[in-house]
Parts: C-alpha cells; sequence; structure tokens
C-alpha cells in the first residue's frame, strides 16, 4: 500500500513561455495520451494531443484564411469540445478571444460584443435565432460561425465545414497559422466581469500574464491525471486552472456538458481532481449528506470518515475502497 505522504508529491514545474510552446510540448510529450473525454448523444468521444493540437492547428489555419488571426474573436455557448478549440486557436494566434457568459440576456451579450471590438463570434445552437439582431445592430462582426450549422451561406458559416476547410490547408504544408510567433505582452484574452454593480467591464490579459498563472500555480497546488472540468469555460478560472494547467500536465480533461449532469459524470468519468468555486464545494457536501440520510447510511460515513481520518494519520490512504459508494 502506498504511503499517504508519498502519494501527494507536487508537480515538477516546467516553464513554458507560449501558449504555442504549450501545445506543441504536450504534443511532442504525449501525443498519444488522451486529452479530453465527452459525451456525444450515447458516446463517450476521446481526443488525443496529436488530435487537439491538429484540431487546433486547422481552424487557426481557417482563421487565417479569411483574415481573422489578429482580430477579438468572441465564443458563446455550453462547455463543449468545439469551444476549447476556438479558445486555444485564438490564444495561440496574434488574436483576442473573448468568451462571453452564455447566461446573459441578449441585450448585455450585444454591449459585450460590441465593447470588445469583436468581429467574429462562434456559437452555440441555442443562439442561432439571436444571430440576425446581432448582424443588423453590429456591422463589424465580419462572420458568424455556429456549432451545430451544417452548412455555410454568406457569412454564417458552419464550424465543421470552417474547421476542416482549414484541416485540409493545415495538412497540404500551409504553415501561415502554424509559424505565428506573438508577443508575451500582448492582449490574448479580454473576459467581462459579472457586472453585479453596473455595466460588465473587460479585464486584459496577456499571453505572457496566462503562462504565469500556469507556471505559478502549479508549483504551488497538485494536479493528477483526470480532471472534470465543470465550472463553465468563460471563468478566468476554469479557463487556465482547469485547462491551461490541465494542458500543460498533460491530463486527462473530461468535459462535463452541464451543471445538472456533475454527478451522473463525477460517476461516470470517475476524476481525480476537479476545480471548483466554493458554491460548488458546499452543494456537493449537502448532496452528499441528503443522500446518506436518504439511504440510511448517514452513521455508517460518519463511522468511515473517523475511520479514514485515523488511517491517514498512520500514512494509509484507502479513501477510494471506503467511499466507492
Amino acid at each position: 500500500m502506498k504511503n499517504y505522504k508519498e502519494n501527494y508529491d507536487y508537480y515538477n514545474v516546467e516553464k513554458v513561455d507560449s501558449i504555442k510552446q504549450l501545445l506543441e510540448s504536450a504534443a511532442d510529450d504525449a501525443g498519444d495520451k488522451i486529452a479530453f473525454k465527452y459525451k456525444e448523444n450515447k458516446d463517450v468521444k476521446c481526443v488525443t494531443y496529436n488530435n487537439f493540437l491538429e484540431d487546433v492547428y486547422s481552424l487557426g489555419t481557417a482563421l487565417f484564411s479569411i483574415n481573422m488571426t489578429s482580430s477579438h474573436i468572441a465564443v458563446i455557448g455550453e462547455n463543449s469540445y468545439p469551444w476549447l478549440t476556438v479558445y486555444l486557436s485564438v490564444l495561440k494566434s496574434n488574436g483576442v478571444v473573448v468568451p462571453i457568459d452564455k447566461e446573459l440576456p441578449l441585450q448585455d451579450i450585444i454591449n459585450v460584443l460590441e465593447n470588445s471590438d469583436s468581429e467574429v463570434l462562434f456559437y452555440a445552437e441555442k443562439f442561432g435565432k439571436y444571430i440576425d439582431e446581432i448582424s443588423k445592430k453590429l456591422p463589424k462582426i465580419k462572420y458568424f460561425i455556429g456549432f451545430s450549422n451544417t452548412n455555410s451561406s454568406d457569412n454564417i458559416l458552419s464550424y465543421s465545414e470552417f474547421i476542416e476547410k482549414g484541416r485540409a490547408l493545415y495538412k497540404s504544408g500551409n504553415t501561415s497559422y502554424s509559424s505565428i510567433e506573438g508577443s508575451q505582452n500582448e492582449l490574448r484574452l479580454l473576459v467581462y466581469t459579472s457586472g453585479t454593480t453596473g455595466m460588465a467591464k473587460g479585464v486584459m490579459l496577456t499571453e505572457h500574464n496566462l503562462v504565469s498563472l500556469v507556471y505559478c500555480g502549479l508549483q504551488i497546488s497538485t494536479v493528477y491525471d483526470t480532471c472534470l472540468s465543470i465550472l463553465p469555460y468563460h471563468h478566468t478560472y476554469e479557463g487556465v486552472a482547469g485547462i491551461l494547467v490541465g494542458l500543460h500536465h498533460h491530463s486527462c480533461i473530461c468535459i462535463n456538458d452541464s451543471l445538472k449532469n456533475v454527478l451522473k459524470n463525477l460517476q461516470l468519468f470517475k476524476p481525480d481532481y476537479i476545480y471548483v468555486v466554493p458554491a460548488f464545494v458546499e452543494l456537493f457536501y449537502k448532496k452528499i449528506w441528503s443522500n446518506a440520510k436518504e439511504g440510511n447510511k448517514d452513521l455508517a460515513l460518519k463511522i468511515m470518515i473517523k475511520l479514514s481520518n485515523f488511517l491517514r494519520f498512520f500514512g494509509i490512504d484507502i479513501r477510494r475502497k471506503l467511499f466507492k459508494s
């Protein structure tokens, strides 16, 4: 049995200077390892680090083909694999990614798009009904790219067709995007506050800010092999700690498709770690005790907690066995 203290060593951090280096190092070091898992209908899809790098560079090459790699590019929708390809494609380029809270009312979404000077909008299916109105009010937006669109028409494009166009260029040897080397001190990520005391305000983060957060954060935290990515991706905490840190560590990042499915996805993916805010921890805690009481197992749970704490004092960690159910 492994000693408790030996089982929880801190991660020895390798410093990276750019998102490009982070992505390419991950593919070089762990190319065949699974980078992402996500549900699609009733199946679980797996994407390796090599696959992910190709998808990111294919999408980036497609953006370059329409002269948008230096633009402000917004993305809105639920947590998804396509969302992440947009996020990393823009971070690796010399453009700016603008993640938008999918729970905002339409007028606030329009305000963020206008304030951020966005020229491209990637969007999930539920926002398709707003595209005409947004287009009329914000003529500066040149392209609308829908994750669920099955075909392209004028400036309203299909994500799947768009990325495949870029893939064909990238695989034919086009290095227009992959060769881009952005400046560390240029703006890369523009995130908007919740706006609880007024209009949402943009917070500017450079590439140096992002890779420094990854490097410094990993020096004081412990990361394992598999995580469940729960918080919405427009949250900086999830975008940096949940995604960039996981990629740097070559973790398998399991995408939680909906907050209502968190408990089901915890059982499905069996993650080693998750990043959450205090409100989620309180929710999990209450749910665990509620389920225990409903099944008349609350007394047994209390006993197991005391037993586990006692054994861990001597370096014995059997929590996975004790709390498996």
